[in-house]
């Protein structure tokens, strides 16, 4: 399910994107593969690449904006494999706050569950995600979304399992947890956009 979320939010931003080379598109292609089998070495380093190649001018544009989504999984990953320290990890990290930021999709769920967009526990004024590897055994961030237009408990009732797409700006980040490594991240002006299948 993770691999359609990317494959679709990739998608989504290849066709608001200029015209790329083939290799940037086979680079794509590898990224998201590496992200769905949680090869966490490749996937850093493809998302920072791609990344780094964006100009300038487009660095709050959405594909900026997912590619350092997916290298914050990927350090997060790196952490959790213990390749990274903590203070390793963040320091790479850190200079992308104050910066545009987009989420993959996740089904709306009225219950706390992995992977899923859910409520804070401060109610519907902030949306939550933990986000997860693939069995769930490995946390690696707690996601925290406070929307430009707030949600309503209805709105989550009425969106539930329905695949939301979140982003924002990236507030702050930072590293928790000793034996359970894991980011936190706090997103402002927070959008969401539902994604159609």
């Amino acid at each position: 399910m993770k691999k359609l979320l990317f494959a679709a939010l990739f998608l989504l931003i290849s066709f608001g994107a200029r015209a790329q080379p083939t290799t940037d598109d086979q680079k794509w292609n590898t990224l998201i593969s590496s992200l769905e089998a949680e090869d966490w070495v490749p996937a850093n380093e493809l998302s920072l690449a791609l990344l780094n190649s964006i100009p300038a001018a487009e660095q709050n544009g959405n594909q900026a904006a997912v590619l350092r989504y997916m290298y914050i999984l990927s350090e997060s990953g790196l952490m959790d494999l213990e390749k990274v320290t903590k203070k390793e990890a963040l320091k790479k990290v850190i200079g992308f706050v104050g910066k545009p930021i987009l989420l993959p999709g996740h089904p709306v769920s009225v219950k706390q569950k992995f992977n899923s967009i859910t409520s804070a526990s401060n109610g519907c004024d902030t949306l939550f995600v933990t986000a997860t590897n693939r069995k769930g055994t490995s946390i690696f961030a707690f996601e925290y979304i406070v929307l430009k237009t707030k949600w309503t408990e209805a709105d989550l009732n009425a969106n539930a399992g329905k695949i939301w797409r979140l982003g924002g700006i990236l507030k702050t980040i930072k590293v928790e947890g000793d034996m359970f490594k894991r980011f936190k991240l706090m997103i402002n002006e927070g959008t969401a956009e539902e994604q159609r299948q």
